[in-house]
């Protein structure tokens, strides 16, 4: 009996000097989950509404012009892809070949070919040319005002040929029709440069030139007076039986004066 005391005893004082084992109790912290979560804005780059068109680029006058001319500006540019720019005197007087107008020739000078466009004080064209036959008096290039046979015509050009003159006339008679000045005798079948043009006080310029070697080259200006003033002219390329020029490269120009 003694023994199950004593034991019960030391039991218990084991019990109390015993270290409890504790539970540890874990707080939990809960996530908040925003009800609106915001949203970054894109920038957005535009497309662009059209292709850019590149700058047209300048054409810049033959050297020769600016010789004679002051202020020279390129106007229009005629390939002669279309005959937009262009009519003609009769369905004869030739059609577009190969990029170029070839002007046939026909009896009593009745092929013609005629610019839309006037030509005013300050204006003036450049082209490109070469004749089959290169006939004397069977071809040339004149600006024109006014009604044929009566006073109020007025032309001023050019005879195309191996010694090239000048073609004016006034009312119905012919002013003269003098050599132009200079060192070019022009052959058939090879292209050359023209040059025309109106300034003010009624002075008239034409220039013909080899583009291969611009100083071979003839030309005439003349100042013809106040009867050919303040005038719109229109230009004419003409040709008679025996004849067939080829036309090509068309600039309408304009100049502040001539040299």
């Amino acid at each position: 009996m003694e023994e199950q005391v004593a034991t019960a005893v030391a039991l218990t004082a084991a019990a109390a000097t015993s270290t409890p084992t504790v539970t540890p109790t874990f707080t939990i912290t809960p996530t908040l989950i925003p009800t609106n979560t915001p949203t970054s804005t894109a920038t957005l780059t535009p497309e662009p509404t059209s292709t850019p068109v590149p700058p047209t680029p300048t054409i810049e006058p033959p050297a020769i012009v600016i010789e004679f001319l002051d202020g020279v500006e390129i106007l229009s540019f005629d390939g002669f892809d279309t005959m937009e720019n262009w009519s003609t005197w009769n369905s004869g007087s030739g059609r577009i070949v190969g990029g170029s107008f070839v002007l046939t020739g026909q009896e009593g000078w009745s092929s013609g070919l005629v610019l839309r466009q006037k030509i005013r004080e300050g204006d003036g064209i450049i082209l490109s040319f070469k004749t089959v036959n290169n006939a004397r008096f069977k071809s040339e290039f004149v600006f024109t005002s006014g009604t044929w046979q009566t006073d109020s015509f007025r032309q001023f050009g050019v005879y195309n040929g191996q010694n090239p003159k000048a073609d004016l006339f006034q009312g119905m008679y012919g002013l003269g029709f003098n050599n132009l000045y200079g060192n070019l005798t022009p052959k058939a079948d090879t292209w050359y440069k023209l040059l025309m043009a109106v300034g003010k006080g009624g002075e008239f310029l034409a220039v013909v030139w080899d583009p291969d070697d611009p100083s071979r080259r003839v030309f005439y200006n003349e100042n013809i007076g106040e009867k050919w003033e303040r005038r719109s002219w229109e230009f004419n390329p003409k040709a008679t039986e025996g004849e067939t020029v080829y036309i090509d490269d068309f600039f309408r120009i304009s100049f502040d004066a001539m040299k």
